[in-house]
């Protein structure tokens, strides 16, 4: 029996970026960088490779300084430093030569946190800051109740990126199952109560390796409930995947804003 935290084969390593830190840099030409983002709360989550950007996981924007994600993202079994990280946003398109970047400065992964055994979520901290005003990016509440069994939401990703390949933010329908129904019919027996199940609705790919930490979410009236967590295989459509409750640690995501 295999489960699969999804970053795990991400293969995206895409135009060469900047090596330039002290500010945030944006890449390509200003008429790309300046098309509506219709989901400015995602980024992409990565790090430099031989001087090209490598996208890892995704990233939820909760204020103009912090974002959400998955804790196996920032703290796979080798530990990335929080300065080799990257965040890119600002667009719907994944290729490195458009959206503005921004350097992970600080990482608090949940103290409870282990593979397999829930509180897979981390609160993480960019400079610059994120220029909410400016239509490309927003930030999203993250203090919403669980949502319910039935709940019909999309999650917002990337999906599995080869390397050169441009692809685009799109949602992906899900419905949200029982924890109780999810371990017996599904045989989701890692599950825990900081987890709920949903499944894949439609199309030919679920959830793909670098989907970690998308949002799933109510995405007409911007509702945030879970971040993608793990899948028993990358990409395998019409099947089941666990989400972190987000609502649930609104508290400890408070207090680690306030003290990073």
């Amino acid at each position: 029996m295999w489960f699969f935290l999804l970053w795990l084969t991400t293969l995206c390593v895409v135009a060469k970026a900047n090596s330039t830190d002290s500010g945030p840099s944006t890449m390509g030409n200003s008429t790309e960088s300046s098309r509506p983002n219709s989901f400015p709360y995602i980024v992409s989550i990565g790090t430099m490779v031989t001087g090209y950007y490598k996208h890892l996981c995704v990233g939820v924007i909760i204020s103009n300084e912090h974002l959400l994600s998955a804790a196996h993202c920032v703290k796979p079994p080798k530990p990335v430093h929080p300065g080799g990280l990257y965040v890119i946003g600002g667009s719907e398109r994944l290729d490195g030569k458009v959206g503005t970047r921004f350097t992970v400065v600080k990482v608090k992964v949940h103290p409870k946190f282990k593979v397999l055994e829930g509180y897979d979520i981390a609160v993480v901290k960019v400079s610059p800051k994120f220029p909410l005003n400016d239509g490309r990016f927003k930030s999203l509440s993250f203090n919403l109740k669980s949502p319910p069994d039935g709940f019909e939401g999309s999650m917002i990703g990337w999906g599995r990126v080869k390397v050169g390949e441009v692809k685009m933010l799109k949602p992906l329908p899900f419905r949200t199952i029982g924890n109780a129904k999810c371990i017996q019919s599904h045989r989701f027996v890692f599950l825990r109560n900081t987890d709920f199940c949903a499944v894949h609705l439609k199309g030919s790919q679920g959830a793909c390796d670098g989907d970690s930490g998308a949002p799933l979410m109510d995405v007409e009236n911007e509702r945030l409930y879970g971040l993608m967590s793990y899948g028993r295989k990358a990409c395998q459509p019409l099947m089941p995947y666990a989400f972190t409750r987000v609502g649930m640690f609104s508290d400890w995501i408070k207090e680690n804003m306030l003290s990073m």
